[in-house]
């Protein structure tokens, strides 16, 4: 009889990694055909920034011959689009892929797969020598400004540097172009002989936007630009980059885990989760009606400025599974508090079920 019964239970469970293994193959066909359709699509001519299932993938482990053994999906097929002057601010835990989706969309990482419409231009494919004429037009907001500035070199001659080598302004007008560049990210003129180490943060952190914004940028990528400053400073900080964006039309990609700094800055509002969107839409429908669960967890954790009002803390349970092996369907499903059985097995998709508000979860109707 125990010999019976270990042979069901064996035969029961080749049928359930079978059947995973077809549900898998199925979602993964889906997928690729959603892409293919997609890539016909032409741009969206409104749209400054168009992501379109953009993958980045990191090799760990190889084979003597180099092939693959295990991958890290650090940004695993996101898409949104970012209109002229908009701010799209990205939340999530650490290691949800924020920093890697930034630096893939300004090309200092190869995308694995996807495409990255800049002005209407797939800009995915382009080589270095491709992109040298874009790197004006897209600059990065670095978290840390105290690694992020070469400290032998005066702020004079850190933000004069991509001035010249990119022709901004005539080799005789170049001082005159970053004194007043200083002064409008409120930086005194007598700072322009002075080194990196006799700041403070926040006066490096203005150093550091006045550098990405010398070229004159369209598009700029706030890589959590204020998390390594105290919060009085990261006030002036954020209040600056609202100035500057008024004065120059700029887009920002506005990266960060603080809710309310995001809250403040940002129009629209991503919410990533283990490399994927799990949530996007405008900042208000996102704050007001949120509708994902892990929407719902990060919302519950900001604290309350009223002692009065009680929030309902939403409690997550288990760790973050590791990107380089993802459980099977819905990400969140390990975590979530209304996981149900199809999470399990089938990747919820990503759709739009208000004016702009895009969701993936079971929880709501599917095709």
């Amino acid at each position: 009889m125990e010999m019976e019964e270990m042979k069901n239970t064996a035969s029961e469970s080749v049928t359930e990694v079978y059947d995973d293994a077809k549900e898998r193959a199925k979602e993964e066909s889906a997928k690729a055909e959603k892409i293919e359709q997609d890539k016909l699509l032409p741009p969206d001519p409104e749209a400054l920034l168009e992501i379109r299932h953009l993958k980045k993938h990191f090799v760990l482990k190889k084979t003597i011959m180099g092939k693959p053994l295990s991958t890290l999906k650090a940004v695993d097929d996101v898409s949104f689009t970012v209109k002229p002057g908009e701010t799209l601010g990205i939340v999530g835990e650490s290691g949800c892929g924020k920093t890697t989706m930034g630096r893939t969309i300004l090309k200092l990482h190869q995308p694995t797969a996807g495409q990255v419409f800049f002005k209407g231009e797939d800009i995915a494919g382009y080589s270095s020598k491709q992109m040298r004429s874009l790197r004006t037009k897209m600059q990065i907001v670095f978290q840390d400004p105290y690694s992020s500035l070469p400290p032998r070199s005066t702020v004079g001659d850190i933000l004069a540097e991509p001035v010249r080598v990119h022709g901004v302004v005539p080799p005789s007008q170049v001082k005159e172009y970053v004194l007043e560049l200083m002064e409008q990210c409120g930086l005194r003129d007598y700072y322009y002989e002075r080194y990196p180490h006799e700041f403070s943060g926040g006066q490096r952190q203005r150093i550091c936007i006045a550098r990405a914004l010398a070229v004159k940028p369209e598009l700029v990528v706030c890589d959590e630009p204020v998390s390594a400053l105290d919060v009085s400073i990261q006030a002036q900080i954020i209040n600056l980059l609202k100035k500057l964006q008024k004065e120059r039309n700029l887009t920002y990609l506005f990266i960060s885990h603080d809710l309310s700094v995001v809250k403040y800055i940002s129009d629209k509002i991503g919410v990533m989760y283990l490399g994927s969107l799990v949530e996007f839409g405008e900042k208000e429908e996102i704050f007001n009606n949120p509708m994902h669960p892990y929407t719902h967890a990060l919302f519950s954790a900001v604290p309350n400025p009223n002692p009065d009002e009680k929030v309902s803390r939403v409690i997550l349970t288990g760790d973050i599974p590791s990107p380089a092996n993802p459980p099977m369907g819905c990400k969140f499903h390990t975590r979530c508090p209304k996981a149900m059985e199809i999470c399990k097995h089938v990747e919820p998709n990503y759709k739009e079920y208000g004016k702009g508000h895009f969701v993936a979860c079971h929880c709501y109707p599917q095709d």
